[in-house]
């Protein structure tokens, strides 16, 4: 919470000072990280315009890793939704155009960007009628969402929703998402010293977990005969849960913060990733993968990640709020694991058979391609208000 309000301090100061040689602003807001890889397709497009990509973030989790990157030409926060702020913002900011990511609608925000006719779309949104926008009390924000220019849809159903909601310019997109996961089989995935760690054995990659997670994960590796090497790369890598993992394992184990020596690595069975920023490029080296927070309650993780390389994707029963996971599980492309007995037989099947494996694999590789298209449709609508 303090990341949320120090963050803000100075907050216009310190916009103008990163934006003062700035000629040729898109403004793109994303509540958190999640948020930000779906704009990652478009900030790719917009970057090889010569466009000025401007990222605001409403939480610090995203706000502190992108904070630095070399691809944005500023990162801020939003500031809080007044109708001062957001006037002063947008006056100082000033973009081309407003991308807003998904979930993000703010009165004020919207209101600011009207009153000085900047074009404004809604990217890779969802609606449901749960949302307030449904309500009696929802009246403010469903005027806001009306301001929007175009909204761009992920499904047919959050597109009739939107139109019940009366909104300008609706379009089918689906997820920039798939087009951000599926971009990655093109980049450069080595890690050195992953190869000699895995020495040919079935590699299962568990990501993003959770000690709920890791509780199946560990059960299962400190009691198994079968030959199979692990990368545990956690949600959280402080010292407090890295160690937490170390005191649970039975079996000879490395941290990747040890330093890599290609020698002995493969002496050990599990390999600990506490550092953030290799998991995307692990998968590519998957066998088999499990990905974290669905085991609880803490929300299930990028399952498209490791799909896209063709790895058989496994996650806990907590899933329904993402429909992802359902579409992946019905496509056959992944499996579901209610508790340790399943986890464990499941993992057994996995690694002993082969060719079940790469079928199931296969058909998460097929189902990430086939929602691939959103990010030409979107920039396709871009360049066209740009050129206005």
């Amino acid at each position: 919470m303090a990341n949320f309000y120090n963050g803000r301090h100075h907050l216009f100061k310190k916009l103008k000072a990163n934006t003062k040689t700035i000629t040729n602003p898109v403004w793109i807001h994303a509540a958190s990280l999640g948020e930000y890889e779906q704009a990652v397709p478009i900030i790719n497009f917009l970057n090889k315009r010569q466009y000025d990509v401007v990222v605001s973030f409403f939480s610090p989790s995203g706000y502190d890793v992108k904070k630095n990157d070399k691809k944005l030409a500023a990162v801020t926060y939003l500031p809080i939704d007044t109708s001062q702020n957001m006037k002063e913002f947008v006056e100082v900011l000033n973009p081309k155009l407003a991308i807003i990511i998904k979930y993000e609608v703010w009165p004020n925000m919207l209101q600011a960007l009207e009153n000085k006719n900047i074009p404004k779309i809604l990217v890779s949104a969802t609606f449901s009628k749960h949302q307030l926008y449904f309500k009696w009390y929802g009246s403010l924000f469903l005027k806001a969402l009306r301001q929007f220019d175009a909204v761009f849809v992920q499904n047919e159903d959050s597109f009739k929703l939107a139109q019940k909601l009366q909104l300008n310019h609706i379009h089918i997109s689906g997820d920039t998402r798939y087009d951000r996961v599926f971009n990655q089989l093109e980049q450069d995935n080595f890690i050195e010293g992953v190869s000699e760690f895995i020495d040919d054995q079935p590699c299962l990659i568990c990501g993003s977990t959770w000690p709920e997670d890791e509780n199946f994960i560990i059960n299962y590796i400190n009691q198994t005969n079968q030959k199979l090497k692990v990368i545990i790369a956690p949600h959280k890598v402080d010292t407090t849960h890295i160690e937490a993992i170390e005191n649970s394992l039975k079996i000879n184990y490395i941290k990747w913060s040890d330093g890599i020596d290609i020698t002995s690595l493969n002496q050990v069975q599990v390999l600990i990733i506490d550092c953030i920023g290799l998991l995307t490029k692990l998968y590519s080296y998957a066998d088999i993968a499990y990905v974290g927070g669905a085991a609880g309650h803490t929300g299930l993780h990028n399952i498209l990640e490791p799909s896209t390389f063709g790895v058989p994707v496994l996650f806990g029963k907590n899933h329904h709020k993402f429909p992802e996971a359902k579409a992946l599980l019905n496509a056959g492309g992944a499996v579901e694991v209610k508790h340790q007995t399943d986890f464990s037989n499941h993992l057994d099947v996995l690694i002993s058979n082969r060719e079940k494996r790469l079928e199931i694999g296969r058909k998460a590789a097929q189902f990430v391609k086939k929602q691939t298209g959103a990010t030409t449709l979107i920039c396709n609508y871009i360049e066209e208000q740009l050129k206005q």
